[in-house]
């Protein structure tokens, strides 16, 4: 059976703004938003960091739909089938909605003082870097492209009110995030390309276990409540990435799917980001958190059976 018209344009946005992703961008606030308010965190405080999660989502949709616009001529000779090149969204269109989106986090982000208006200049910055060209820098591209996801953990830090300066859980888990999505953006650079995949395919598990060894000793250190509990997610997130690199390294390079693999690349985010959440010392409102972002975790599974990731 057809979808309707409004079936079929809805359809098309999700495709468009990769809605299985749109799960794993919200715990990066969280994260950090956790982190730096620890056994201060309090339900009244909900509102800023909703205003934050907004603010990550606003960044992220608008970066996603803006890079497909500037890369639609590509697009038509590789991917026609997505929405833009298909002629299912007028270039136009995506134009505006990627505008109204960057505008509405930086909007968001004034709503929630100084330091994060400037963590979203900042971070508009390098989505516009990254999308008008620099993505296509062999290091810097995937650098920029980690920054960004770090700076989304970072706004959430900044809706902390009463918090000066950058507590080092909240430094060392913006690096492991962003270090993990340099390496999975690394990967996801061979996607078109023939061939078998180097070392890039071991990258993202080494990103997260060097990230485990760091955080866990400053997590430690802090005295953190889920020191202890923190470490199954994070496992679980590392074995994700251990199995990606297995499967890359036996299959034969005409049969790979590397769209795929980058899809359980980028889910394995939110049992990190839950592992941070119940690292934070945050009581209930980090099991909350931290709960919710694992149960997060098998929808963005079946939502990846819909619709594409990478």
């Amino acid at each position: 059976m057809n979808d309707s018209p409004r079936a079929g344009r809805a359809r098309a946005w999700l495709q468009l703004l990769r809605a299985p992703n749109l799960l794993t961008v919200p715990g990066d606030p969280m994260a950090g938003f956790l982190l730096a308010a620890g056994k201060n965190a309090a339900p009244e405080m909900a509102g800023r960091l909703l205003v934050a999660m907004a603010a990550s989502l606003c960044f992220y949709a608008g970066g996603l739909v803006l890079n497909d616009v500037l890369d639609l001529e590509t697009d038509r000779r590789e991917r026609p089938g997505r929405p833009l090149p298909a002629g299912r969204i007028a270039p136009h269109r995506a134009w505006l909605a990627a505008v109204a989106m960057l505008l509405g986090g930086l909007g968001l982000c004034v709503i929630l003082g100084p330091r994060a208006r400037e963590i979203g200049i900042v971070l508009t910055a390098a989505i516009l870097l990254y999308d008008a060209g620099a993505k296509q820098a062999p290091f810097f591209g995937p650098l920029l492209m980690g920054a960004c996801r770090g700076l989304s953990l970072l706004l959430g830090t900044a809706a902390v009110p009463g918090v000066a300066g950058w507590p080092p859980a909240v430094v060392v888990a913006a690096g492991v995030v962003g270090l993990y999505i340099l390496a999975v953006t690394n990967l996801a650079r061979r996607e078109a390309e023939p061939g078998p995949i180097g070392r890039e395919k071991s990258w993202p598990v080494g990103a997260l276990t060097l990230g485990l060894v760091v955080f866990a000793a400053v997590a430690i250190r802090a005295g953190a409540d889920g020191a202890g509990l923190f470490l199954a997610p994070w496992f679980a997130a590392g074995a994700m990435a251990f199995l990606v690199s297995l499967r890359l390294a036996r299959t034969r390079p005409q049969n790979r799917n590397v769209p795929a693999a980058i899809g359980l690349l980028l889910r394995a985010l939110l049992p990190l980001q839950a592992a941070l959440a119940w690292a934070a010392a945050a009581g209930g409102m980090g099991w909350a958190a931290g709960g919710l972002l694992l149960a997060a975790w098998p929808v963005s599974g079946l939502l990846g059976r819909r619709y594409y990731m990478s």
